[in-house]
């Protein structure tokens, strides 16, 4: 076992900082061991996903299951950076909110554990995978997740997120907004369960515009997303994430590792 954890580095390039992460070239000799091409492999606890990446590129059918959105959004995202949002659209995704009742369902979970569930699929589902959770213990200083996007050639700026499950008022608004001084973020997104009020709203236009130069465009400084928004509209954050400069990069990177075990 000491063994298989001092390898689980894999090739150069290959860690994604997952703590139990395990080399693709284990796994790949496992699948070829056990599978033809076109069996199922099954991984109960798929972790980041390195079981489900090698079986697609093994030409296997898989089923991954884990108990935490943050696991499947990681695996989600490693499947579209290696083969592509046309393979990823192919992936079906049970037991994540697919509408307002299953929303409200984990939302109003006793558990608090499964409560922050709902948060992280908020955050991770809006922003497309993007956003980072905040992971702290306890107060979380009202910031859920962050997320960045570039300014200029070289620079990145910050997006702060917040999911709010009820009670929510104008007030909490202008929370949000002084919550971005200390985080030095330049917007802020409140994800609502509930639809938010006129004053919620008014609260939110007042804070103003930030102007993407890059992109010639204005931006609200503080967004209100309802999560029927999410979940019936489909809608997530448009704004071009500062992990999308270097996809392109990361997918030569993974296709070079998987064109390594399709040739072992």
């Amino acid at each position: 076992m000491k063994w298989l954890e001092k390898r689980a580095t894999g090739k150069k390039g290959e860690k994604i900082g997952y703590p139990t992460q395990k080399p693709m070239g284990l796994l790949a000799r496992i699948i070829r061991a056990s599978t033809n091409e076109g069996d199922v492999v099954l991984d109960a606890y798929c972790g980041c996903g390195t079981t489900v990446a090698v079986a697609q590129a093994l030409k296997r059918k898989w089923i991954g299951i884990d108990i935490t959105y943050q696991s499947i959004s990681l695996i989600l995202k490693r499947l579209e950076e290696t083969f592509g949002e046309q393979e990823l659209g192919k992936v079906k995704t049970d037991g994540i909110p697919k509408d307002m009742a299953s929303a409200i369902a984990l939302a109003k979970r006793d558990d608090d554990r499964l409560r922050k569930e709902f948060e992280k699929w908020a955050v991770l589902t809006y922003t497309r995978n993007r956003a980072v959770i905040n992971e702290k213990k306890g107060a979380d200083g009202g910031i859920d997740g962050r997320a960045f996007f570039k300014i200029g050639k070289t620079d990145n700026a910050k997006i702060i997120l917040q999911v709010k499950s009820g009670g929510v008022e104008r007030k909490d608004v202008a929370t949000l907004h002084s919550d971005m001084l200390p985080e030095k973020a330049a917007m802020a997104v409140m994800i609502t369960l509930e639809k938010p009020s006129k004053p919620m709203l008014d609260e939110a236009r007042a804070v103003g515009k930030f102007r993407h130069e890059d992109m010639a465009r204005d931006y609200d400084t503080i967004s209100i997303v309802p999560v029927i928004d999410i979940v019936e509209k489909g809608k997530t954050l448009d704004i071009p994430m500062s992990l999308e400069v270097v996809k392109a990069a990361k997918r030569a990177n993974e296709e070079k590792q998987l064109d390594w075990l399709l040739d072992g």
